[in-house]
């Protein structure tokens, strides 16, 4: 007697524990890619269908036959149970009350098959009847002729699930997904149709045997097919865009042995993949550079974090500034498998950055001369009057001397005056001399109330020869860590500012009110006057470039003073005040030791 079906029944399941193993694996690659569990599942229910149906076939007495029937319909209950969800995941339709409700139902279905003596398919104990295959083999019949009303339920809840799955299918044709549509549509066709050739078996309408297992099977490894063609598909979409990063990539295991590297990676490091892919060796970098690469992926791997470098590497006799990141791959359990190298030359944009950061410098720089410029007379009157106050006391001093009896107290007093005078003369000058001083000051810890209160020096005869009263609310001890010739431009043109808003203001009228202290948890400092104001809808425009009210002015001044605060990590706005003029406001962070003295004790 020639035997096919059985053995052809277990090759089909050899294929359904294979699918099963392959979408599990998958699915502990993939982080939350549930489709590959579905699948996985749907395998694991079909190899026990089939199984139990091989088992059935050869079924050597009745109560045998019932108990293998009842686990093929267990496996059909659990496969139908999660079907609609695998076709929401695959199509992106999903209907979750829709769902949950197919759940429901097919639980229904496994229970009342557990609980009933034949199950949900058998009404009364069969008889251990034999079909004849038209090749000679002889099996235990099959075919359920007398149909129970929980057969003909689960029928319907079949007809429900291919209604939803059509619906599903045609819904992501509609959506422009047309290959996994088509794709879906073949396996959806060959596994309801063998589901309706086993009914037309039942009602003998078709003599032959059940058909099912192998539209299982043929549905299954078409979509295994289509998700391995989609999986590739995938590996080369991302294969093209590593190779298409500006930036250099490679992955290797925790050995150091090269898996992966990009097109950047071979032409930044003048390499090929077959010549580095399997190896731990780069040749081609100083060695002391690659200890400290592999220094940095051994420090990734056992910290689990990244690690960031700058690295300093030459080809062809050019420099080139090289930014590296290293970090690990980890397992869901967070077991590191591999590491992964990124490297990126930012020798242009660095050349750029310092380019820009030289002429921002040099357009601060032309500020502090415009502005020490306007103010130029004033500051002439400033040092005139303590050299003219030096000249006074040492020509009287002179006189002094030419007397028999010379009056020590007064030459003390004389010379003391011409001290006092001559440090006012420098202090002056030097204030002057760093203001218009092409170098940058380094960044220091200054008192911020110290600063202001030498740009009110600078500016004193300006202040007096306008009539502008001068109001100062100056926190002592206000440190901040700042370029204090910066944070003194920028005050010396917000006073400016105010004085040249106020011209048109009878003199009586012009006041310059100047704080600065702790606001929420940074220094503040707020110059406010009682000029002409500044409009709503100017607020934030005054702060563009080469935006000016000024018939002469060129619109740069806030500006730079908005650049200047930006890059100190601070702020600047502008308010206007209720009973006129306008209030600049300045925002900078605190130096560390001031801000942990101003910050609250605890409770």
């Amino acid at each position: 007697m020639n035997t096919l079906l059985v053995p052809a029944l277990y090759f089909v399941s050899g294929l359904c524990a294979f699918a099963a193993l392959h979408h599990g694996i998958a699915a502990m690659h993939r982080r939350a890619n549930r489709i590959h569990i579905q699948f996985a599942g749907l395998s694991l229910f079909i190899l026990a269908l089939v199984l139990a149906k091989a088992g059935a076939y050869q079924a050597q007495t009745a109560e045998a036959l019932v108990s293998l029937r009842k686990l093929e319909v267990s496996a059909i209950t659990l496969l139908f149970a999660l079907f609609p969800w695998f076709i929401a995941e695959y199509t992106d339709i999903r209907p979750r009350k829709l769902l949950l409700g197919f759940t429901a139902f097919w639980a229904l279905i496994f229970a009342a098959n557990l609980s009933l003596p034949y199950g949900v398919q058998l009404v009364d104990f069969p008889d251990l009847t034999y079909f004849e295959l038209p090749w000679g083999e002889r099996v235990v019949d099959l075919r359920v002729l007398r149909h129970s009303i929980w057969h003909n339920i689960g029928l319907l809840g079949i007809l429900a699930v291919m209604a939803f799955s059509l619906h599903a299918c045609v819904a992501q044709y509609r959506r422009g997904q047309k290959r996994r549509a088509r794709a879906l549509a073949w396996g959806l066709g060959l596994f309801f149709g063998s589901i309706l050739f086993n009914q037309a078996v039942n009602r003998g309408l078709i003599e032959f045997i059940h058909l099912s297992d192998f539209g299982f099977i043929a549905m299954l490894v078409m979509m295994d097919l289509e998700m391995m063609l989609e999986s590739r598909t995938q590996k080369r979409q991302m294969a093209d865009v590593l190779d298409r990063l500006p930036a250099a990539i490679c992955l290797k295991d925790l050995q150091g042995r090269f898996q992966l590297v990009n097109r950047a990676f071979e032409n930044f490091f003048h390499v090929r993949d077959n010549d580095i892919l399997g190896k731990a060796e780069w040749d081609h970098l100083p060695r002391e550079l690659i200890e400290r690469i592999e220094t940095h992926e051994r420090q990734a791997v056992a910290s689990r974090q990244e690690v960031a470098s700058e690295h300093i590497m030459e080809w062809n006799g050019k420099r080139h500034i090289v930014e590296s990141h290293q970090f690990p791959l980890l397992h869901p359990d967070g077991a590191a498998y591999a590491v992964c190298g990124v490297y990126i030359d930012i020798t242009d944009p660095r050349q750029k950055d310092e380019a820009l950061h030289k002429f921002r410098r040099q357009v601060w720089h032309t500020d502090r001369v415009a502005s020490t410029g306007a103010i130029s007379a004033s500051l002439a009157h400033e040092i005139c009057q303590p050299l003219s106050a030096i000249l006074n006391n040492a020509q009287a001093g002179l006189r002094f001397l030419d007397h028999e009896q010379v009056d020590l107290a007064e030459m003390r007093e004389i010379l003391q005056d011409i001290v006092r005078d001559d440090k006012r003369a420098a202090a002056i000058i030097n204030g002057l001399r760093a203001m218009l001083q092409q170098q940058e000051a380094p960044y220091a810890d200054i008192d911020l109330s110290q600063a202001i209160e030498e740009v009110l020096g600078l500016l004193h005869s300006e202040l007096i020869r306008h009539g502008v009263e001068v109001e100062r609310i100056l926190e002592p001890g206000l440190s901040v860590r700042a370029n204090k010739t910066q944070i003194q431009q920028v005050v010396l043109n917000l006073i400016i500012n105010a004085q040249e808003a106020m011209t048109g203001k009878p003199q009586g009228e012009r006041r310059l009110q100047i704080r600065a202290v702790h606001a929420d948890g940074k220094a503040q400092v707020s110059v406010s006057d009682t000029g002409i104001g500044i409009a709503e809808d100017m607020l934030e425009r005054i702060f563009e470039g080469f935006y000016t009210t000024k018939p002469q002015g060129l619109g740069v001044g806030l500006e730079v003073c908005r650049s200047i605060m930006e890059a100190h990590g601070g702020a600047i706005w502008a308010a206007a005040n209720p009973e006129g003029g306008a209030t600049l406001h300045l925002s900078l962070p605190l130096a560390a030791e001031t801000a942990s003295r101003a910050a609250p004790a605890p409770s």
